[in-house]
């Protein structure tokens, strides 16, 4: 599963110009990003209530569902691993990344549901079968546009294979759309009306 994680400067006050400079671009990364985790030191007198803290990050954060609070060094406070949700939406979830991952697994699980990855009851070889099926169609689609553009001068035909090559990726990745493959095909070919 594709994801991009941006780790940013920490948010604080401060005085120096390259720090401020950080927790700006780190405010406008929480402004654009999907899910947020705020990481917080489980130990420091901050964590009691973190956003209470930062004025700055609560005006970022649109949908406090979109927020994680990670109070790491479990270990230390000997909170237990687990996760919960607020009343406001956030989910807080207690881990211990020094003790051999302790809580880890419980983030990743709720980073793949945050995605709306679900575990189905297909198996895994059934599922190998059935993208090997779609990569065995996508690759004669891919070929027939080949053939229709470079021995029939056929390029508008090429359109159809590239939209059915892709249909059938998407069944393997779960993203398909017309409408980006042919923004693609107009902005690169010379079709006529």
């Amino acid at each position: 599963m594709p994801l991009h994680v941006v780790d940013t400067a920490g948010l604080r006050d401060t005085e120096d110009q390259v720090e401020k400079i950080g927790v700006e671009r780190a405010l406008k990364a929480i402004g654009e990003a999907d899910r947020v985790l705020l990481v917080v030191d489980a130990t420091a007198p901050e964590a009691v209530d973190p956003f209470a803290l930062w004025p700055e990050f609560l005006e970022q954060r649109p949908d406090p569902a979109k927020v994680t609070l990670i109070r790491n060094k479990a270990d230390l406070t000997g909170e237990a691993i687990d996760m919960q949700t607020s009343a406001d939406g956030h989910v807080t979830l207690s881990l211990s990344a020094k003790s051999a991952g302790n809580g880890l697994e419980l983030l990743r699980e709720h980073l793949k549901a945050c995605m709306g990855y679900e575990q189905t009851s297909e198996s895994s070889f059934s599922a190998r079968r059935r993208h090997l099926e779609a990569l065995r169609h996508a690759s004669a689609a891919l070929e027939h546009g080949r053939a229709q553009l470079t021995l029939a001068g056929a390029g508008e035909l090429l359109a159809e294979d590239l939209r059915q090559a892709q249909q059938l990726l998407g069944e393997i990745t779960g993203a398909f759309s017309s409408d980006d493959l042919l923004g693609r095909i107009f902005s690169s070919f010379c079709i006529g009306k």
